[in-house]
C-alpha cells in the first residue's frame, strides 16, 4: 500500500503562552503543499523500516518505529510490516516530513490490517506521537490549528496557492526555538481575525499575504540572519509576502502565477543547489491533485 505524506507551511503561526507541561500553546493556520514524501506498507514476517535518506531515523525510537509500536499496541495484538520511506521534503526544515510521514504511515498500517481502527482512536496516536501529526491524518488542504496545534479544526477551500521555497543547508531544531520564546516580546496584536477574513474571501491571496505572521520567525533571524538574504530575494523576485514555515529554516514566497516561473529562476541563480540550498516550487495540495499534477 502506497501512501502520499505531503509537506505543509504555516501561513500563521501566534504563540500565545507557555502552558504548565512545558509546551506552548499557539494558534496556526496549516497549509498542506504540494511536496511529498512516499511510503510504502506490506505485511512483513519481521519489521522492517528503510529510508533512502540515511539522516532519517528508523531505529527503536524513531518516530516510525514508535508510529508502529502505538498502532499494534492499540490494536491488542502483534504484527509486522515492511516499510519503505522515499523522503523528499526537507529534514528539521520547518514543513512537518516527519509528521506526514507518521500519520502516512498510520493510515497505512491501518489500511493493510483491514481498517478497522476508527479515525478518532488514530487521532489519539497522531497527538501522542506529534504536535502536528492530527493535521496530516486528516485529507484536508488547510486545518485551524490549537493547543499545541494538534488540536485541528478543517477548514473548506478550493483556494490554490502558489510558493517558492527556500531551504538553507542547516536544519533548526523546533524545542531550541521554543526555548528562546520567552526572551522575546511576542508580538501583541491577534491577527488571526484579519487573516481569515482575508482567507476566506478567496479571491484576494495579496490580503493573505499582508497579513502572514509566525511569531518564532524574529527567533530564528536573530540565530540564522543569512535568512535574512532569503527573505530579500523572495520580495524582489515578486513574492506577494514571504515567512519562516513553523520552526524554519524553510522560508516560503507567495506568488501569482504568472511570476513564479520566472522567480524560481533567479531564486535558483541565487541559492545553489551546490552549495546546499533547496529550492522547490510547490502549490495548494489536495487530494483531487492528479498523479500526472504529482510529478511523480
Amino acid at each position: 500500500m502506497k501512501l502520499i505524506a505531503p509537506a505543509k507551511i504555516n501561513l500563521y503561526l501566534k504563540v500565545l503562552r507557555q502552558r504548565d507541561d512545558g509546551y506552548h500553546e499557539i494558534e496556526t493556520l496549516f497549509e498542506r503543499i504540494s511536496l511529498f514524501d512516499y511510503i510504502n506498507v506490506e505485511p512483513a514476517a519481521r519489521t522492517t523500516i528503510i529510508c533512502d535518506n540515511p539522516r532519517v531515523p528508523t531505529g527503536s525510537g524513531s518516530l516510525l518505529a514508535r508510529t508502529v509500536e502505538s498502532f499494534c499496541n492499540l490494536r491488542g495484538e502483534e504484527a509486522h510490516f515492511r516499510i519503505t520511506l522515499e523522503k523528499n521534503i526537507p529534514i528539521a526544515a520547518g514543513l512537518g516530513g516527519g509528521s506526514s510521514d507518521a500519520a502516512a504511515l498510520l493510515k497505512g498500517l491501518n489500511g493493510v490490517t483491514g481498517g478497522d481502527i476508527a479515525k478518532d482512536e488514530l487521532l489519539g496516536i497522531a497527538r501522542a506521537l506529534g504536535a502536528d501529526v492530527p493535521f496530516f491524518l486528516d485529507e484536508s488542504s488547510f486545518g485551524f490549528g490549537k493547543g499545541c496545534g494538534d488540536i485541528v479544526t478543517k477548514i473548506n477551500s478550493t483556494m490554490d496557492i502558489g510558493h517558492i521555497l527556500v531551504t538553507p543547508p542547516f536544519g533548526v531544531s523546533t524545542a531550541d526555538v521554543y526555548r528562546k520564546v520567552s526572551a522575546f516580546g511576542l508580538t501583541k496584536n491577534m491577527a488571526v481575525d484579519r487573516m481569515f477574513t482575508a482567507f476566506l474571501n478567496e479571491n484576494n491571496i495579496a490580503s493573505i499575504a499582508e497579513n502572514l505572521c509566525n511569531d518564532l520567525q524574529a527567533i530564528v533571524l536573530r540565530d540564522f540572519p543569512v535568512l535574512e538574504k532569503v527573505f530579500s530575494a523572495l520580495n524582489d523576485s515578486g513574492a506577494e509576502g514571504a515567512l519562516l514555515s513553523g520552526s524554519g529554516p524553510t522560508v516560503f514566497g507567495i506568488f501569482s502565477p504568472e511570476k513564479i516561473g520566472g522567480a524560481e529562476k533567479k531564486i535558483r541563480k541565487t541559492f545553489p543547489s551546490e552549495e546546499g540550498w533547496i529550492v522547490r516550487v510547490a502549490q495548494t495540495y489536495n487530494t483531487e491533485v492528479t498523479e500526472k499534477d504529482r510529478r511523480h
